[in-house]
């Protein structure tokens, strides 16, 4: 298990340009050597250079766990040519879904792992579809009274970290959903409460905003186990 703290284009929104599951991550096809060959060293999984729509935000466009990944309508076509290779080298069974939705920016739309899903209701439409893409049981489910649980939460399959307002409830029906060990309330780079902007993790391994304080790192890896 390793833990990384690092930036990213100079700054601190990590998991806005990266993403990782227990498959394979994938990177801004425009980030520097130094920087990619940090990631790699963090991770065991395999990294893969990428684009969507021409954009380096590959954390908030695409939602993703180890049977499939979600991705914008606007991928092109050479884009999502890519994604299919590196996909398939990896798991023939795995799932590319690419859904046209207004609301494109799926990770932001989208918490999951590889026990369960939590989806805004933007996405209400498309909750049978993405249910098949990601191969979980998928919930239509907003909490904090903001309809980003993506944004607001980061998880793997051991725990989950969710917005500092979110009520005892709330995260009864999340560690339900998610069927993780845990689920408690935290923050990333000195107290922002949307947490994915600020960190990337799967199972073995976290990649963290360097923001990031001594509390807040505590508190992310203990109930993540990493």
């Amino acid at each position: 298990m390793t833990i990384l703290k690092y930036q990213i284009y100079g700054g601190n929104s990590v998991g806005v340009y990266v993403t990782v599951n227990n498959s394979y991550g994938l990177y801004p096809s425009t980030l520097i050597p130094s920087t990619v060959d940090k990631i790699k060293s963090t991770f065991s999984e395999p990294f893969f250079p990428i684009s969507i729509h021409n954009s380096s935000l590959i954390g908030v466009y695409t939602a993703s766990n180890k049977n499939g990944i979600i991705v914008p309508h606007i991928i092109g076509d050479e884009e999502l040519q890519k994604l299919e290779t590196y996909t398939k080298d990896l798991n023939d069974d795995h799932q590319i879904g690419v859904i046209k939705s207004l609301d494109n920016a799926f990770g932001n739309l989208i918490l999951c792992n590889d026990k369960g899903a939590i989806i805004s209701s933007f996405l209400k439409e498309y909750k049978n579809k993405i249910e098949d893409i990601l191969g979980v049981e998928t919930i239509v489910y907003e909490y904090v009274d903001i309809k980003l649980p993506g944004s607001i939460s980061v998880a793997n399959n051991k725990g989950c970290l969710v917005h500092p307002l979110t009520t005892d409830e709330e995260i009864e029906i999340i560690t339900d959903i998610l069927k993780v060990d845990e689920t408690d309330v935290s923050t990333v780079n000195r107290g922002i409460p949307y947490l994915s902007s600020g960190a990337v993790v799967n199972d073995q391994s976290g990649f963290f905003g360097l923001a990031c304080t001594g509390p807040e790192m505590m508190r992310l890896t203990n109930v993540l186990m990493l």
